[in-house]
């Protein structure tokens, strides 16, 4: 399963926050939420997320194996 949790440790280790997601990086609120609950994205998305971030794709999203 793939995890957006490296984001959240990211913004903390920024002291950032959702709302600069929203105002500063202009993510919009329903997208913020799909990303709070690990929906699927697109790598476009995600490519675009390493970009305003300014960081790696592993300080995004990470692969956590399910339990069989």
């Amino acid at each position: 399963m793939i995890t957006f949790a490296p984001l959240w440790d990211t913004l903390q280790g920024r002291d950032e926050t959702i709302y600069d997601l929203e105002y500063r990086y202009g993510l919009n609120p329903a997208e913020i939420s799909r990303l709070k609950h690990d929906h699927n994205f697109t790598l476009r998305s995600v490519d675009r997320y390493c970009k305003l971030l300014d960081c790696e794709l592993s300080e995004v999203i990470a692969l956590v194996k399910e339990q069989v």
